[in-house]
């Protein structure tokens, strides 16, 4: 349990991790994106950089949502996603890969 102190923090918390995550990402996109116009050409190198920021602007949506649902009271049962943050997670997962990948190449 919480104490009276830490009340509220949790969603606070939540959406921090959610800033975090989506920040990453559209960074991601925006290096990525750079090295890629720095040769002043339009390639399909630049998928990468797209995807990396649709990851972020779902990112940012879906933990908006989760904070917003989190303040609630009485918080929504189930309170655990299904299926936003698996996804999400797996979307982040592959990106990093993809980055990867353009790296290398």
């Amino acid at each position: 349990m919480s104490s009276p102190s830490d009340a509220g923090l949790q969603a606070e918390r939540t959406g921090l991790a959610w800033s975090r995550t989506s920040l990453g990402a559209a960074a991601n996109a925006a290096l990525l994106a750079e090295r890629e116009l720095s040769h002043l050409t339009v390639t399909v190198a630049l998928v990468p950089a797209a995807l990396a920021l649709l990851i972020a602007a779902a990112t940012a949506l879906y933990g908006r949502h989760r904070t917003v649902q989190i303040r609630r009271e009485p918080l929504p049962a189930p309170l655990a996603a299904s299926v936003g943050v698996p996804v999400l997670g797996v979307a982040i997962m592959l990106l990093a890969s993809l980055t990867g990948i353009a790296l290398i190449a």
